[in-house]
């Protein structure tokens, strides 16, 4: 290893540092309170841009499937609006 490179050690060190400095003083336990909700909405929001490219796939473009999506929820498992994206 050169003198320029890391070892996973010494970068996972470093990164748990700067998470701790940024958690400030958030129990660790509590600190879940905040990940989980966050983690969810990640999760939503990969489906439905999933579900919106097979759309537009299916349907001839992107934007003639958002704009029939504002109408018509019912077309995905779930809705996420523009502004709350």
């Amino acid at each position: 290893m050169s003198g320029n490179e890391l070892d996973i050690k010494t970068l996972e060190t470093w990164l748990w540092e700067a998470a701790c400095k940024i958690r400030g003083e958030i129990d660790a336990p509590k600190y879940k309170d905040y990940i989980l909700p966050i983690i969810f909405l990640k999760r939503l929001s990969d489906v439905f841009e999933d579900e919106i490219m097979k759309l537009s796939a299916d349907c001839g473009g992107r934007g003639l499937v958002e704009e029939i999506l504002k109408k018509y929820h019912s077309l995905v498992r779930f809705y996420i609006p523009e502004k709350a994206k």
